[in-house]
């Protein structure tokens, strides 16, 4: 079992690189030259430094980057642009604010978004420390949209906010009723902004670029039932009586996923909250030590686990999908009958160590599978050793086991 869960992992996270596919684009060059290209699209979360690109299915790779490249676009995805000018890279991080109002403006060429086109163009410039807007129209070069956190008159305690991002937005929309009455509502989110903008433009003359404008993207959840087998390996017992081992069992196994997929990178990651009941026996079990002169005893175990993680897609086709993903088991709390572990003679305890009633971030697991239609799952995990003892036991009694997972994703 293990071996195969081994070689579907392996062979998964092989697959991870292949998902990113060329795909059909254009380039402007420095030189004001375009050219139809195939992009490798990373499909990218924050702006791309540079990216890759070759001019068709059997020519070498190239790169492109800000220096020798205007503007570069993924049909069906995205359009980039190079801008030369202020960038504003404060950070939205609380222990990283100023305690200044004024952007931190730098010049700097990087590639930015377009998430709107038409008469009003909006783009964004994102990090991994935070994201700013900027905006243009046929009459005036790039702006950007001012906002930013701080900590008043250096005051920790406090956190302020420059929103002059506002009055530029009714500025822009001055002769725009609609939309200007709209700015003071807006907030500074790629959302807000991309709907400002295209109720304007939809009532401008300016065709706009339908093919890369950004569509507003929101968390998608699902929750689906996942009953299952795990298959416990023999469940080690060390410091009593020398090391002996409970045998390995099959039992069965009941889960509810949570799945919150994020809106970047084409949906591949998600994170992942599931409760699950397991259980490795139902009833008592005893085996023997030192010459059968001794037993060591156990009421039936179970056990309850809140496992958190992330997972990550590799789409097949429209209705298939590959995925890899590894989980923190946050709290296991213990069911069923079993208390201790006891060393046994002739109905005399010996010795005993306490099962532990519940345990905080004391296992982790790996898993791989199958979903088909975003409705059936199929998935292989495997789950390391995990000490049911309490802490500081000088007894310990570890568990682990590998699992079959059915899923149906109920909405």
């Amino acid at each position: 079992m293990r071996k195969t869960f081994l070689f579907l992992l392996l062979s998964t996270t092989a697959v991870i690189n292949a998902q990113i596919k060329f795909e059909k684009g254009y380039i402007i060059t420095s030189d004001n030259n375009r050219k139809e290209v195939l992009i490798k699209n990373a499909a990218w979360a924050n702006n791309p430094e540079a990216f890759t690109y070759k001019s068709d299915e059997n020519s070498n790779e190239s790169t492109g980057n800000p220096q020798n490249t205007k503007e570069f676009g993924v049909y069906g995805y995205a359009k980039y642009i190079t801008y030369k000018g202020s960038i504003d890279y404060s950070s939205d991080n609380l222990s990283e604010l100023s305690s200044s109002a004024a952007p931190e403006f730098k010049e700097s060429t990087v590639f930015l978004r377009e998430l709107v086109s038409g008469d009003k163009i909006l783009y964004s410039y994102k990090t991994q420390r935070s994201a700013t807007y900027l905006y243009a129209d046929s009459a005036s070069n790039i702006q950007p949209l001012i906002y930013k956190k701080y900590h008043p008159e250096g005051n920790e305690n406090q956190v302020a906010t420059n929103e002059s991002y506002i009055e530029q937005l009714k500025t822009i929309f001055k002769d725009d009723a609609d939309a200007k009455s709209m700015a003071v509502k807006t907030r500074y989110s790629e959302t807000s902004l991309i709907k400002i903008f295209k109720v304007h433009n939809a009532k401008s003359e300016t065709a706009s670029n339908d093919q890369f404008e950004t569509k507003p993207t929101s968390l998608k959840f699902n929750l689906s039932i996942r009953p299952g087998i795990n298959f416990y390996s023999p469940l080690k017992i060390d410091n009593m009586f020398g090391n002996q081992d409970f045998p390995s069992k099959t039992n069965f196994r009941i889960g509810i996923e949570a799945e919150l997929v994020l809106p970047f990178n084409k949906n591949k990651w998600a994170v992942l909250l599931e409760p699950t009941y397991s259980a490795y026996t139902n009833k008592k079990m005893s085996i023997p030590a030192n010459d059968d002169l001794y037993t060591i005893k156990m009421e039936g175990y179970s056990f309850i686990s809140l496992p958190i993680g992330i997972r990550h897609y590799m789409y097949l086709n429209k209705t298939s999908k590959l995925f890899i993903n590894g989980q923190l088991n946050v709290l296991t709390l213990k069911t069923g009958k079993g208390k201790n572990v006891d060393l046994d003679y002739d109905g005399f305890v010996f010795d005993r160590s306490n099962l532990s009633s519940s345990q905080s971030f004391n296992s982790f697991s790996f898993g791989a599978g199958y979903t088909y239609n975003n409705k059936y799952t199929v998935e292989f995990k495997y789950t390391a050793n995990s000490d049911i003892t309490e802490n500081g036991a000088p007894q310990t009694a570890s568990i682990k086991y590998t699992s079959i997972i059915l899923g149906y994703n109920i909405f």
